[in-house]
């Protein structure tokens, strides 16, 4: 049996590798950097021409869940559109292709940043959006999503806004919000001059959007969704098996019963879900104090052929010393006489 002593100083070594391999890797431009870079840069200027505004108040009357503050301030960095970019382009997004982008005002900056990766690859979006915000979101009744859609148009940013705008809140028909809310939210879609979506209940809002959708009667070839607003989930709330990021590729797994996910998931359509800031920040080293264009999501860790060789050398001598050690005693010592 190997020695504590010497089992220690197989340890102690293999650290010692681990921490000259790890100073070895090499942090490179994604393939994809440029599209990436061309994306922070235009969520830079579109947060700047709207200024203050995307974090609205805690509550109003067009609030309809809660959010937390400390992910609408993460939600405010730029580089959640070069993470939109990987998304789209592993979603086999290209220069053309229509998108369906359907939104809600909780989480007004990274509405920005889907759009201004969407336009960074040179896909078109057909954009829905429901008025109702989760509180810190675009919650101000006097400028909600569809009035920043406004602003970032009047700023030449990029020409797009809603093709058409419910008022959101459960069942997408104002659920949980008061009758001055629902007034305030409509009162957005008149002002604004979006075309009005009301649904009587869950499966007509669905319906309404994917018409919204719809180009000879085909659907765009993937949805991006912003925000968890019922329409996404369908019956099942947060329940649904919906996962956030990218879902692509069909599987039974992956089936979603109703929503307006579940079209696309049926139709082998990938379905992009932002929903968890956080989460989805961390996954993908965006952090708060990364100034714009520096996060990990921009870069790959590449790891040199002679590291990935010396590795494997030395796990191999640590394998056959440990082996060798525990059946024959004293053998650093050579052969016994």
């Amino acid at each position: 049996m190997v020695s504590r002593h010497r089992f220690a100083l197989l340890v102690l070594a293999s650290f010692l590798l681990l921490a000259i391999a790890r100073g070895t890797v090499r942090h490179e431009p994604d393939a994809a950097y440029p599209a990436m870079a061309a994306a922070v840069a235009t969520a830079v200027r579109a947060q700047a021409a709207v200024g203050d505004r995307l974090i609205g108040p805690e509550y109003t009357a067009i609030t309809t869940t809660l959010g937390p503050l400390a992910a609408k301030k993460l939600s405010l960095h730029p580089d959640s559109a070069a993470l939109a970019v990987r998304y789209l382009l592993a979603a086999g997004i290209g220069p053309g292709d229509r998108v369906a982008v359907n939104f809600s005002g909780s989480f007004p900056a990274v509405n920005i940043a889907v759009l201004a990766a969407i336009q960074a690859i040179g896909a078109e979006p057909v954009i829905t959006s429901s008025v109702g915000s989760s509180t810190w979101g675009a919650s101000d009744p006097d400028y909600t999503w569809l009035d920043i859609e406004q602003t970032l148009v009047a700023g030449g940013i990029w020409p797009w806004r809603s093709a058409a705008a419910s008022v959101g809140g459960v069942g997408d028909v104002g659920g949980g919000l008061t009758p001055e809310g629902v007034a305030a939210a409509r009162a957005a879609i008149r002002r604004t001059g979006v075309s009005e979506m009301r649904p009587a209940d869950l499966d007509e809002a669905v319906a309404l959007r994917l018409a919204a959708y719809r180009r000879d009667g085909q659907l765009p070839v993937a949805l991006v969704n912003v925000g968890g607003s019922h329409v996404i989930f369908g019956r099942r709330g947060h329940d649904s098996p919906l996962r956030q990021a990218l879902t692509a590729g069909y599987s039974p797994l992956r089936r979603v019963a109703d929503g307006l996910a579940a079209p696309f998931v049926d139709n082998n359509r990938p379905v992009i879900h932002f929903l968890n800031i956080g989460q989805l920040a961390a996954a993908n080293g965006i952090e708060a104090d990364n100034p714009p264009g520096t996060s990990a999501v921009m870069y790959t860790r590449t790891v040199p052929a002679a590291t990935r060789l010396a590795t494997v050398v030395w796990l191999a001598a640590a394998v056959w010393a440990l082996w060798y050690g525990g059946r024959r005693k004293e053998w650093w010592r050579g052969p016994c006489r």
